[in-house]
């Protein structure tokens, strides 16, 4: 029997690849049971209703009951309770297997036996517990520590557990998915992209079927003919907007959702047969989020719509001349652009231009408004939308770029005609315009799932808006190791190429140093211009050094293995924030760990976080270090234009006060970090209205038509 030792994400992976893991479950190989027992669809009908109103008053006090229970630090009960559930766990290792197993399956039995489809957590869920961690030790011969047990009970308890970086994130949710698949109803786990829904279900296959569950994924290239037979497993690891995807399309299948007398007479007609053609899913009862904030947060702001193609003549030919229409106007003559706003507005004059060229459009387009409306969406298309920072173009195809993940959003388009205006600009292939079938905000989504918990580095920014939008409290979970992170000074420059020099200057040294450097950018094309710096003053380095972004997202696998070597050197825009880990060598742990730059603050200050959780994991040193320029996009666009205009000025003072290398000094520099701070909060003011707007717009559209 292998000696219990204590267990993070990169050892928990490691050793399952070590023991020969084959998960052999690939989407729709494995089939499902042949008949649909009519309380199955019962339960998937229920999760189509929308769930009751919650009046103020009832949410006013979920909300003083949340801040209650935080002010009573409930972290020394979930302490020892998680050492009793280690404990019991280290007891059930000392059994042999077959004696295991049979304790496996009376904690199965007795998890399903106790528990409803709401999840609600009974006196069992310990026990679940202790049996889901000796089965780990089994498996895989590793320890989890108490740390991980107390996010586990988080999640199963239906809360937001804030786990640091290399805490053991995907272990946590293993164990807490294992306790949940034993109560026999289903359970999804998201995850932030694909590729990690296919990774962590792979590696938890084994771990699984030794539990007595089955696990697979589902992600964008799943078919839709395999998908039923998916999620009949206990456990499905897939993406938010996957999983929202397939429920759309099943009430598109369902149609009206019929009351239980009619789904009755339903079952009677057919013969008792309680199937529905084209329903995939087996309903809504558990689901565990990682990175929370990114998935219940950050993509709230754009509700998923499935669409049906619309062939439009008109529209394309509106679109074309639109762009022709809008390259002949004049800036500041015929219309004015603000770029921090990213708006566009006609002027008088503007206006008139407009409406004498739109006399050759079809009648529909000739009206004033709806000739002025495209116009600005051409004006904002050419001026406002940037190639390499919001969308990229590949394969002659206009692909969208998530800016707060930096990654591709494969399936998102710009709607009201934007896409075909944008496409026109470009010179691309115009694709034909889509009228939406259905459509629902994440936030009314997440809120029909009985039970809901989450996982994230950074959580407590997003702590009242968890709370209020989905009844999540938050808790912030201890690290295993004491954390050796040190923060150096911001750096503040008044100009950008001031700013890329210094970053080149202090990743070369780090680099020289013994160091592994991590150079965090908000988008590909600020990536490649720093990059194109490095290139410039050392030509030998910046052929080795890689860019890791969107449009090179394929090698990101590879990027970040190299990435913790002593000397080297990687440029990532915010997709190096999540789902990675970077493994350091020992030289570069002697040498004081991985340095991490961030070359351009971000809106929301939780991202900032997430890129400095890439170093300092799991007791390792680290460092974190911050650049700021007057010209980067979060002041330019949420600062007050008056104290813009007079901290530019206090800069441009402190600069002639003396600085070869661009550093400013002074009242200017002072103010940097109280500006950071006042910019990112109204950045995060104006995100939040935005998520509240679309969630009372998708709220209105659902219940009136419009």
């Amino acid at each position: 029997m292998n000696a219990p030792v204590n267990i993070g994400n990169a050892d928990f992976a490691a050793l399952l690849r070590q023991t020969g893991l084959k998960s052999g479950l690939q989407p729709g190989l494995s089939e499902g049971p042949s008949s649909i027992l009519p309380s199955e669809s019962l339960f998937v009908l229920e999760a189509h209703r929308e769930p009751p109103f919650r009046p103020w008053l009832d949410n006013a006090g979920y909300r003083f009951a949340a801040w209650a229970r935080r002010w009573r630090n409930p972290l020394n009960a979930l302490r020892q309770r998680s050492q009793r559930v280690l404990d019991a766990a280290l007891a059930y290792h000392q059994l042999d297997d077959q004696a295991l197993r049979e304790v496996l399956q009376r904690v199965a039995g007795e998890c399903r036996i106790a528990a409803g489809p709401d999840g609600h957590e009974g006196p069992e869920a310990d026990d679940a517990m202790a049996a889901a961690a000796a089965a780990v030790m089994r498996v895989s011969g590793l320890t989890p520590h108490a740390e991980q047990l107390m996010g586990a009970l988080t999640l199963l308890r239906g809360e937001i557990a804030e786990m640091a970086t290399g805490e053991g994130k995907t272990l946590t949710a293993t164990m807490a998915a294992i306790a949940a698949a034993w109560r026999g109803w289903p359970v999804h786990v998201l995850t932030a992209n694909d590729y990690l829904a296919a990774r962590d279900a792979e590696l938890a296959a084994r771990l699984f079927a030794f539990c007595g569950l089955s696990v697979t994924h589902i992600d964008g290239a799943t078919p839709l003919g395999s998908r039923a037979a998916a999620y009949r497993h206990d456990v499905v690891y897939t993406t938010a907007k996957e999983l929202l995807g397939d429920f759309l399309r099943d009430q598109l299948a369902l149609g009206r959702v019929p009351t239980r007398s009619g789904f009755s007479l339903r079952c009677i007609g057919q013969g008792g047969d309680a199937t529905y053609p084209g329903v995939v899913m087996r309903g809504l009862s558990q689901v565990i989020v990682d990175e929370a904030d990114s998935v219940l947060i950050d993509e709230a702001v754009t509700p998923l719509i499935i669409s049906s193609e619309r062939p439009d003549d008109t529209l394309e030919q509106a679109a074309i001349g639109a762009v022709q229409m809008a390259r002949k106007l004049e800036p500041e003559i015929h219309f004015n652009l603000n770029r921090p706003l990213r708006h566009v507005s006609l002027t008088q004059e503007g206006r008139d231009r407009v409406e004498a060229m739109a006399s050759h459009f079809s009648a529909f387009w000739q009206s004033p408004a709806r000739a002025h409306e495209l116009a600005e969406q051409a004006l904002y298309a050419i001026h406002l939308l940037e190639l390499n920072r919001h969308f990229v173009i590949r394969d002659e195809e206009i692909v969208l770029v998530d800016e707060l993940t930096g990654r591709l959003a494969e399936q998102r388009t710009l709607s009201l005609g934007m896409q075909q205006v944008l496409e026109v600009a470009h010179g691309l292939p115009v694709s034909p315009p889509t009228e939406v079938s259905a459509r629902r905000s994440f936030q009314r989504f997440f809120r029909l799932f009985p039970k809901m918990g989450g996982m994230t580095g950074t959580a407590d920014e997003a702590r009242s808006e968890l709370l209020g939008v989905y009844r999540l409290a938050t808790v912030r979970i201890p690290t295993h190791r004491p954390v050796q992170r040190s923060f150096l000074p911001l750096q503040v420059f008044r100009h950008e190429d001031d700013k890329f020099d210094a970053i080149v200057r202090a990743a070369i040294g780090m680099a020289t140093a013994g160091r592994a450097v991590l150079i965090g950018m908000r988008s590909v094309c600020t990536s490649e211009a720093l990059h194109a710096r490095l290139c410039a003053i050392d030509p030998a380095l910046g052929a080795r050094v890689p860019l890791l972004h969107a449009v090179n997202h394929a090698l990101e696998t590879g990027i970040v293995a190299r990435a913790g070597e002593a000397g080297s050197i990687v440029i990532a825009t915010n997709m190096a924030g999540r789902g990675t880990d970077i493994a350091l060598d020992e030289p570069v742990r002697q040498a004081g760990g991985l340095h991490v730059i961030i070359g351009e603050p971000n809106d929301l200050a939780r991202i900032d976080r997430q890129l400095m959780g890439r170093c300092a994991r799991q007791g390792d040193p680290g460092t974190v270090q911050c650049f700021a320029c007057a010209d980067d996009e979060l002041f330019r666009r949420f600062l007050p234009g008056l104290l813009l205009h007079f901290w530019n000025a206090r800069l441009d003072h402190g600069l002639g006060a003396g600085s070869a290398s661009g550093v400013a000094s002074g009242i200017g520099a002072m103010m940097a970090p109280w500006l950071l701070k006042l910019a990112q909060a109204r950045a995060e003011k104006r995100s939040f209205r935005q998520r509240k707007q679309i969630l009372e717009q998708d709220t209105q559209l659902d219940r009136t038509g419009f």
